[in-house]
């Protein structure tokens, strides 16, 4: 008696307690879903091993960092600078100084201007709030407004035609309601602003609102899409198989899959995020995967009466290629743990456990349910053996011109992926049909850029940010920064001191310099801080020692390229001319433009482990190392050929697609399993290398083409999420698995029959 004959005997002698056994062991699983926890951080996408993620520390550590939110307000065409307008900018501007744990709100009629009185600076702002807002203050206004290179394209666009309002607040550790508090608060607002300003339009952008919608989306994939693939399953089940016992125990399988999946994930803590919500829906198609092999199986064997006992001798002959599949995509999963952002770990690890617990499920919930009324006829999809043993014909007799077309795929493929490139940003991760991301594309193409790059300078031992020195090697960076494509507008220190300097100087333009004392410099800051409103400090471009001072730029990034080149830029400008005060460029824009490329990076080790534990799996299970390296070739390929096509079509990958490659490794070798083990299995019962085929052709093609399909629809559902990230594994995936089915249909048999022709 063989292994599997064995294994077999034990699993349908002890069926029932299995089955017992099994169910209580979901129903603790199940119980940890009520821990689980939505995560609305999008710095969770970051490592904290991650050097921009420690960057990001530094400078909420150094600073007064913040929460920020951007309003762009466009009033009516041609009355931006109506006294009626800006009054009303006022209301808006005095409306956010009331928001929950609000620091200070900005805009243009609060902007601080700075002059000279004789011997007294004044810091004012442009538009007095006490005093009426008549023709002329609201022209002086416009002239000031206008002329401003710290407001223009920041707090008022370029056209003089939108206005910005910025809030920063400091939320509570304590209070974990107070993100929906503010939250909720400024819809009411400027749901209440809309309607007492016809005509007016708002729109709004911030990290809270997209942290808020990252929870959003991970519960809508979790709730939406994860029972539309269980339905589309359980669908593609009844129209292949046509049977209602089947489709019963198959939805036991997936439910207690999907369950365990969740509950898993609740159980060890870990938070769901929009990268790591489709989890369970993985799990769901994978498992589905095994049980049309099993179903299939015990189909044909009723049709040739091969067994009194159909599902017996389809779990006989399937348990080693289930299981090889289940451990090659486990396999693939978990060196996911490669990757730079968590949530991608932990989303190998959940599919990975789940994977286990949907194995237990085909061997224990199958046999409990469907021993005695296994399914004996297809249904409407499955293909007949006939037709099977016709496309086999076909297939073999072009064998030659298979090897040949995909030789050239292949060739393009590697054209396709040298156009590939990187893009990942918080915003654009989201799809437009969220508000939040209309909200976001219309203040950059109207307001100001919505990235912004960081460098915070270190003073030398013993000396302050006022040293002229130091200052004068800022102010070098900063005219350099300023001179840069796509560069808005850049804050900084010696930008503050030199416009104070030429104010105490009755604004003369050769006095629009850093002053030659360190103590000059800071007599002219603590002027300039003693006239400011309360909450306007500068601790956000000073530490409280004042040796770091920060430099911030404001950049348009329509593609992580710019953000990345222009990044690079400074590093290299800053070590070649500025190496004693040289730092790296900083914040939340640049660490996810690298992101993808330092993952991608990481995950070619992940694939290399994945490949070298695959091949040994598969050439043990095999038994035969050259069939082990034959079908290296139709697993590599789909991902060549899958990555070629997007690098052709649509050119840009981004944090998700770069697990792709590692991901799906493990999932296309379910079908080539299963081909090589059938086919090898007839080769030893003595058949010719084309009848083996043939005959490998009738029993699990129809297998292969509905798992294949299966796959297709479930990751397809995959790429309606409304997060990119799910959008390109899913899509990319979806594309993979298209390839699998031809190189498995296909390339594999040519390769087959043409190497052992040349081995005879």
């Amino acid at each position: 008696m063989t292994l599997a004959a064995y294994l077999t005997e034990v699993i349908f002698r002890f069926r029932l307690l299995a089955f017992v056994l099994f169910a209580a062991l979901i129903v603790f699983l199940a119980a940890g879903i009520p821990r689980l926890e939505l995560s609305s951080n999008s710095r969770a996408f970051l490592s904290e091993g991650n050097q921009e993620y420690q960057n990001l520390v530094h400078l909420d550590e150094t600073y007064a960092q913040s929460n920020t939110v951007l309003i762009m307000v466009v009033p009516p065409e041609g009355t931006a600078f109506d006294p009626e307008t800006l009054k009303t900018l006022q209301s808006m501007t005095d409306d956010m100084w009331q928001v929950p744990y609000a620091l200070r709100a900005d805009s243009a009629v609060n902007h601080m201007h700075s002059y000279a009185d004789g011997d007294d600076l004044f810091v004012e702002p442009l538009l007095d709030e006490f005093a009426e807002v008549t023709a002329e203050s609201a022209e002086r206004f416009r002239e000031l407004a206008m002329a401003s290179e710290s407001l223009r394209n920041t707090l008022l666009s370029e056209s003089g035609q939108a206005y910005g309002i910025t809030v920063k607040f400091v939320l509570p550790d304590d209070q974990p309601d107070a993100r929906t508090e503010v939250e909720t608060y400024l819809r009411d607002l400027w749901t209440s602003w809309e309607a007492q300003n016809p005509g007016w339009a708002i729109h709004a952008t911030g990290g809270i609102f997209g942290n808020s919608l990252l929870a959003q989306v991970a519960l809508q994939d979790v709730t939406v899409l994860v029972p539309i693939a269980l339905v589309a399953a359980l669908c593609l089940f009844v129209l292949a198989l046509g049977s209602w016992v089947a489709f019963g125990a198959i939805l036991v399988v997936l439910t207690s899959a999907t369950l365990a999946t969740f509950g898993f994930a609740g159980w060890t803590n870990v938070a769901l995020t929009a990268g790591t919500a489709i989890s369970p829906m993985a799990v769901l198609v994978l498992v589905s995967t095994s049980c049309i092999h099993i179903m299939i199986s015990t189909i044909r064997a009723s049709e040739k009466g091969l067994s009194d006992t159909p599902l017996k001798y389809a779990i006989e002959t399937n348990l080693a290629p289930v299981s090889v599949s289940h451990l090659t995509t486990a396999f693939g999963f978990l060196c996911l743990n490669f990757a730079a952002s968590p949530p991608l770990a932990n989303m190998g690890n959940i599919v990975a456990f789940g994977l286990l617990i949907g194995h237990l499920a085909v061997f224990s919930v199958l046999p409990a349910l469907v021993a005695n009324r296994a399914p004996k006829r297809a249904g409407l999809l499955m293909a007949k053996g006939d037709t099977m043993l016709r496309l086999s014909a076909w297939v073999l007799r072009n064998s030659k011109v298979w090897l040949v077309l995909f030789s050239a795929a292949g060739i393009l493929a590697v054209i396709g992926i040298s156009r590939i490139g990187f893009d990942d940003h918080v915003i654009r991760y989201f799809d437009k049909r969220y508000e939040f991301r209309q909200d976001s594309d219309a203040i950059l193409d109207q307001l100001t850029g919505l990235d912004s790059l960081q460098f915070s300078f270190q003073a030398k031992d013993g000396a302050s940010v006022f040293d002229p020195e130091f200052l004068r090697s800022v102010d070098r960076f900063v005219t350099w920064l300023e001179d840069q494509p796509n560069v808005i507008s850049v804050g900084s220190l010696s930008e503050t001191i030199k416009d104070l300097n030429r104010s105490m100087s009755g604004d003369d333009p050769a006095a629009y310099r850093i002053a030659d004392t360190q103590s000059a410099n800071a007599q002219l800051l603590l002027l300039y801080e003693l006239s400011l409103p309360l909450g306007m400090d500068l601790n956000t471009i000073m530490d409280v020692d004042r040796t770091s001072t920060l430099v911030s730029a404001t950049i348009r990034a329509p593609h992580s390229d710019v953000t990345r080149e222009l990044a690079d830029a400074a590093d290299a400008w800053l070590a070649e001319n500025e190496p004693d005060f040289a730092t790296q460029a900083s914040g939340l824009a640049i660490a996810f433009a690298r992101i993808s490329q330092r993952n991608n990076s990481q995950m070619l080790y992940g694939f290399l482990t994945a490949l070298c534990l695959i091949s040994i799996t598969l050439m043990l299970t095999l038994r035969s190392v050259r069939f082990g390296i034959i079908s290296l070739v139709p697993n590599l390929a789909p991902a060549l050929l899958a990555f070629g096509v997007w690098g052709l079509t649509i050119g840009d990958v981004n944090l998700g697609s770069t697990v792709v490659t590692t991901m799906t490794f493990g999932i296309v070798v379910d079908d080539t399993v299963h081909f090589l083990m059938h086919h090898l299995r007839n080769r030893r019962r003595g058949l010719s290398t084309e009848e083996a085929l043939k005959e490998t052709f009738t029993v699990v093609g129809s297998s292969i083409m509905l798992t294949s399909f299966a796959i297709l629809i479930g990751f397809g559902i995959m790429s309606l999420s409304g997060f990119s990230i799910n959008q390109h594994i899913g899509l990319l995936t979806s594309v993979v698995i298209v390839f699998a089915l031809m190189c498995d249909l296909l390339l594999l048999p040519a390769l087959i029959k043409t190497t052992q022709e040349k081995a005879k």
